[in-house]
């Protein structure tokens, strides 16, 4: 049984969001090379907080396809 087009609908913009974070965590490491006087621990906490959104996007993308998220059409 295939998913519904609102179902890959959803799946994609999960993962293309996911995605971005962690484009965006890259770009904060590579910034924070450039910059002096960086605190480094705020940067690896933005960075890690990045990754770890990225995860559980990425997981509902996995309930997405198991089909233990669906979602409703609208009225």
């Amino acid at each position: 049984m295939g998913m519904k087009k609102s179902a890959l609908e959803l799946k994609r913009d999960l993962n293309t969001i996911a995605g971005n974070l962690e484009r965006t965590a890259g770009e904060i490491s590579r910034l924070a090379e450039r910059v002096k006087d960086v605190d480094v621990v705020a940067v690896l906490h933005l960075m890690n907080q990045q990754y770890k959104d990225a995860d559980r996007l990425r997981a509902y993308v996995d309930e997405i396809k198991a089909g233990r998220i669906t979602r409703a059409r609208s009225e």
